[in-house]
């Protein structure tokens, strides 16, 4: 699967699996407090930023790469390595370092998600390479040694492990249900005394059958998850994920298209307007997706990119 932008579109399916993408998320979704307007302003310049790069003109993607950065500087993990690739193509091998050592510091990166990162394969053979994996260990504790609470992000960290790790079927002396039970109960006494971790979005992802529902879990995180955006703390596309897998299991049908690989089997419901509803919701348009990453577009899908990718 391809790496994504996945602060930006972080729901691009390009597996036939709906859930593959999950294990990428986990890697690079990190912390972020910054008010809503900034979370716009941030993205416009990584939707320019990725489209020029894209488009060869790599000067023109750091210069947005750049802005971006000022906006909010700890945002994504992907966006600081795509900066960094930029540069390593225009052969500015100190900017890269620059980004790179940033995406790690700032955003805690994984060693797996630097090491797998695609845009940096034709360059793997630079001594820089070599520099920054000799002391990948030590800039990361930077990441932690910045956090305000870090036993409490560390303790997030570890739910989400357990959640991974069961699932995989390593801890078979607790069944799955019992993990996400407790794991639950823990992130809700955290997120009541400490305040969001995003890392923790994947556990409450897996509580999404009952997501509509009136129970203890719902009954704490929507008033609270929705207060957090309107404060700007949260982006206002945290609920999307959901309100898409809804409307799956409802209707058989997609309402932003997140699920890129299976709009035959599950088409979007209002094909005429899902960019608007889309840019509405914090995401760009479906024919960026197909700019950027490759995605195949909807059959009967009508690009709006005369507009632009900010309008």
């Amino acid at each position: 699967m391809k790496q994504l932008n996945y602060m930006n579109e972080y729901f691009v399916m390009l597996s036939s699996h709906r859930l593959k993408f999950l294990a990428v998320f986990i890697l690079i979704y990190s912390s972020c407090t910054s008010i809503q307007v900034n979370f716009s302003s941030y993205d416009k310049n990584i939707w320019e930023a990725m489209l020029e790069y894209r488009n060869n003109n790599f000067e023109n993607a750091l210069l947005h790469f750049d802005k971006a950065f000022a906006i909010i500087s700890d945002e994504n993990s992907s966006d600081y390595f795509f900066a960094a690739a930029a540069a390593l193509k225009l052969n500015k091998k100190k900017v890269a370092e620059k980004y790179i050592i940033y995406g790690i510091q700032k955003t805690n990166a994984s060693k797996e998600y630097y090491e797998s990162f695609e845009e940096f394969n034709s360059f793997r053979n630079d001594s820089l390479f070599r520099k920054i994996g000799a002391k990948y260990d030590s800039l990361t504790q930077t990441f932690y040694k910045r956090l305000p609470n870090e036993f409490i992000y560390r303790e997030v960290e570890s739910l989400v492990e357990k959640d991974q790790q069961v699932r995989k079927g390593n801890l078979q002396n607790q069944p799955l249900k019992t993990v996400d039970s407790i794991n639950i109960n823990r992130l809700i006494d955290i997120n009541k005394n400490h305040g969001w971790f995003k890392q923790g979005w994947i556990i409450l992802w897996h509580q999404r059958d009952t997501y509509g529902e009136t129970n203890f879990i719902w009954d704490f995180y929507v008033p609270f998850i929705n207060s957090q955006i309107e404060s700007g703390k949260i982006r206002k596309d945290f609920w999307a994920l959901f309100e898409e897998e809804k409307s799956i299991i409802n209707s058989k049908t997609q309402i932003y298209g997140l699920y890129t690989s299976q709009y035959e089997q599950f088409p979007i419901k209002d094909l005429e307007h899902v960019d608007e509803l889309r840019i509405k919701k914090g995401l760009p348009p479906l024919w960026y997706l197909h700019d950027v990453y490759g995605v195949e577009l909807p059959k009967d899908y009508k690009s709006t990119k005369i507009n632009g990718i900010n309008n």
